[in-house]
């Protein structure tokens, strides 16, 4: 007979492991199960050539929340933190390198050698982000509102965060109302002049969504990104799996691998009660946690009678337009761009018009002869990466979208790669004849690899009618209309990224209910 336990976490990534320690650490008997032999998903370090590996799907750590890290005491498990975002260097065309650093009185001398006028616009931007920090912080990492039942305890939360916004002052309340639905290229222009500067800032806002840089709200997504980062991980989104697997276990969590879920399974009263795995293997308890996708976990995890029509339809026009693709290099040499290097983070981007360039093709549903590249070259030896003197280029690729028109297979691939490999040799000349091996994964092998629908990297866009009820009104709050199932993945609040709060949110939500 099966062991029966109070709560299962379907999925082993960052937030499933997350939401496991959360509730194991109030006492309650937690199961994980993991469809892959490693923990990890998105954020798992892989061996993609015989001697060389990344640190995960994920570059950036710096929205793994501190509270997370203080809490589950992750120092203590060999988790070690840098005080803010890693400098990233911005690319352009004619050579430059402008390293983007946590030091803002540093990079402001840095831009100055481009544009007086664009150091001084570095200098307000940032006391702007500085100034709605808290704001945004106290929006984003707690629990979001019940907007379906609002009685005297939703009226109050909502007035706090009012309050909160005009405790910013007039000026800058008056500031962030005005920019916050605008396209990130409106923003900035009206802070930078020299166009790489202007994109490589505005990159990130960008990345996994369905958007160029002069759609609307995508400001938004920029301030989120902005406020929201903090101390980065050393050793990347592996060593965090690394510590929070060892945390898991400390907290008495059964861990489970090579062990995907068929079904949810449901009593007679439709309420949860267990977990059945491919192999036909049933685990007993009544509640379940998801940090699957939305459609994995009610499509394919759930009989289509399970759920209603309204859940059926919104979970259908949950929008999911994966537009990201990866390519992992392993190079015998020390790597530059722009003849910089020692840097761990690079960003193509250029301007804006060649953003909106790479954009366009997503649309008639092409992959951008000139993408946009997210590069990290992480540091070989911690961990042990590649050999002595070798590197590896792991790079995020925008847009190249999950439903191809001629689709993916490996013609297309390798279109992608050459694709690649022509834009990063106009960064880094040469760097083509010291490839040694190589990995590319479209938008399909990643909805294949990690269970990512449709490929999207975030599980889900952020726009913003998919953050303020993320994923959508009927789950917005970690609850689904399945009585003891729960969500507690990327596509919940606060969205998607290495942050792990829907894995912290969620489970708080179930304390709170069971």
């Amino acid at each position: 007979m099966s062991k029966a336990y109070d709560i299962i976490v379907i999925g082993g990534g960052h937030n499933g492991l997350t939401a496991a320690i959360t509730l194991a650490r109030e006492n309650k008997k937690v199961l994980v199960l993991e469809k892959r032999s490693m923990l990890g998903g998105i954020a798992a370090g892989e061996e993609f050539h015989p001697g060389y590996s990344t640190t995960g799907l994920l570059h950036d750590t710096s929205g793994v929340r501190n509270r997370v890290i203080k809490e589950f005491t992750l120092e203590k498990f060999g988790l070690k933190t840098k005080q803010g975002k890693p400098t990233v260097g911005l690319l352009s065309k004619q050579g430059d390198c402008l390293p983007l650093s946590n030091d803002v009185e540093a990079t402001a001398a840095a831009i100055s050698k481009f544009s007086a006028k664009d150091a001084a616009g570095y200098r307000d931007y940032m006391a702007f982000i500085s100034a709605i920090r808290p704001f945004m912080k106290n929006l984003l990492d707690e629990q979001p509102p019940d907007l379906s039942a609002l009685g005297t305890k939703q009226l109050w939360g909502l007035l706090k965060k009012g309050l909160a916004l005009k405790r910013l002052g007039k000026k800058t309340m008056m500031e962030f109302l005005k920019v916050a639905p605008m396209s990130v290229a409106d923003f900035l222009n009206e802070k930078f002049e020299t166009d790489f500067i202007k994109a490589g800032i505005a990159a990130p806002a960008l990345y996994g969504s369905f958007t160029g840089p002069w759609s609307s709200y995508t400001t938004l997504n920029l301030l989120m990104l902005e406020c929201l980062a903090g101390e980065h991980i050393i050793g990347g989104p592996q060593a965090l799996i690394a510590a929070l697997e060892e945390a898991a276990k400390n907290a008495g969590v059964d861990i489970k691998t090579n062990a995907p879920a068929d079904k949810i399974v449901l009593d007679a009263g439709r309420k949860v009660s267990g977990v059945k795995l491919a192999d036909g293997e049933t685990f007993t308890a009544p509640v379940v946690a998801s940090s699957c996708t939305p459609q994995v976990t009610f499509y394919d995890l759930l009989q289509p009678n399970q759920i209603s029509y309204a859940l059926e339809h919104a979970v259908k026009h949950y929008r999911s337009r994966g537009t990201t693709a990866k390519v992992s290099l392993a190079v015998n040499k020390a790597v530059t761009f722009n003849g910089v290097g020692g840097l761990e983070f690079y960003r193509t981007g250029n301007s804006f018009d060649d953003m909106e360039r790479a954009f366009d093709p997503a649309k008639y549903r092409q992959s951008s002869a000139e993408p946009l590249l997210d590069i990290h070259v992480p540091t070989v030896s911690k961990p042990n990466l590649a050999p002595a003197g070798h590197s590896v280029i792991s790079i995020l690729v925008h847009f190249a979208p999950f439903n191809l028109k001629d689709g993916w297979h490996d013609e297309t691939k390798k279109k992608l790669f050459d694709s690649v490999m022509k834009t990063l040799e106009s960064y880094s000349p040469g760097i083509a004849s010291s490839v040694v091996g190589s990995e590319v994964l479209s938008p399909a092998d990643l909805e294949s690899r990690y269970s990512l629908t449709n490929g999207h990297i975030y599980h889900g866009e952020e726009a913003v009618d998919q953050i303020i009820t993320r994923p959508f009104p009927l789950c917005a709050q970690y609850a689904t209309p399945v009585s003891g199932l729960y969500l507690c993945g990327s596509g919940s609040h606060p969205g998607g990224g290495i942050t792990c709060m829907p894995g912290y949110l969620g489970a708080q939500t179930i304390l709170k209910n069971c």
